[in-house]
């Protein structure tokens, strides 16, 4: 079965079943009605809120549960009114508009005043002025329903109910499913022209690429051309840090001979820079020379003195001269 065969299956189905429930429903119903006319005694404004606050006031109630008004809350109301005025009867189970046809009937059925409708599910009802308790055939009407069909009513009324919120759906449901399959020959034209266009598209794209690719040879041979001359500039830069290369090792090559020079130098130089410095040789300047005279007079004053001062021999005094330079060079 396709969807729109299935939603009609079920779309039938419940149509039989609302027929038969409401069938039902005429089955249950009392054939009898009562024809009585209903005159409820006219009350003052100053009654009326007397009594409606009365009402409110009292403790006592009678309930009504989902069987409705059968001959039980009849019989209860009876019984509440030999003793008080007023009454309250509570109907939690049912909307507002159905309290109000609940508040009628009960009037009809007991022949009390409807003083008003507290909160939406609390009536409030009055005996009335001249009120004396019925007998039985009263107090439990035939037109009332029993307690098990009233509990049959209110099945078959919760199931109608809801068959009649359920066929709604069904038929909102089928419209949708004919709906789209009346443009579903729309939409595969428009597919079809969609990819119509995308091949053309896709044609119009190569012939524009084939196009493209004829003048990338002359752009091969210009890359390739250019990566030739880039060869050569780095065959010729690798040759030139050679040089610099060579020149770099030399440089390195002294530093390191002058380190080891440093190196090798004797420790006993450095015993001989305390001596004074004397030096035989001509001097590299003329105050120097003119200092060396004054020294050479004052040591020959003072050779008779110091007697026993040691005599140096050449080595000696060679030592004494390197040293004395390098004292110099090092100021």
């Amino acid at each position: 079965m396709t969807a729109e065969e299935k939603i009609l299956h079920k779309l039938r189905k419940a149509q039989r079943k609302e027929e038969r429930l409401v069938e039902a429903l005429k089955k249950i119903e009392p054939s009898e009605t009562s024809e009585t006319n209903h005159d409820p005694e006219i009350l003052t404004p100053e009654e009326h809120f007397f009594f409606l606050k009365m009402g409110l006031k009292c403790k006592n109630y009678v309930p009504v549960g989902r069987r409705g008004i059968y001959q039980g809350v009849i019989l209860n109301m009876h019984l509440h009114w030999k003793k008080h005025q007023t009454l309250q009867v509570v109907v939690k189970t049912f909307s507002p508009e159905e309290v109000k046809e609940i508040a009628s009937e009960l009037a009809r059925l007991t022949g009390g005043i409807v003083l008003g409708i507290h909160e939406e599910y609390t009536i409030i009802m009055y005996r009335g002025k001249n009120y004396s308790q019925p007998p039985t055939e009263i107090m439990s009407p035939r037109v009332a329903l029993s307690r098990k069909k009233a509990l049959d009513k209110s099945k078959h009324k919760d199931g109608l109910r809801a068959v009649r919120k359920y066929i709604p759906k069904l038929e909102q449901d089928l419209d949708l499913l004919r709906a789209q399959a009346k443009r579903k020959p729309e939409i595969e034209t428009d597919a079809i022209e969609e990819t119509q266009e995308t091949d053309i598209d896709s044609v119009d794209s190569r012939s524009s690429s084939n196009f493209k690719l004829e003048p990338s040879d002359k752009l091969k041979e210009i890359i390739g051309r250019s990566k030739g001359c880039s060869e050569d500039d780095l065959v010729t830069d690798s040759e030139m840090p050679s040089d610099s290369e060579d020149l770099s090792d030399i440089f390195e090559t002294d530093s390191d001979k002058e380190t080891e020079e440093k190196a090798e130098r004797p420790l006993y130089l450095e015993e001989f820079e305390k001596f004074p410095v004397e030096s035989d040789g001509e001097p590299e300047d003329f105050e120097d020379h003119l200092r060396q005279i004054s020294m050479d007079s004052k040591k020959a004053k003072s050779v008779n003195e110091d007697a026993d001062l040691p005599n140096f021999d050449e080595v000696d005094r060679i030592f004494l001269r390197a040293a004395s330079l390098l004292k110099k060079k090092r100021r």
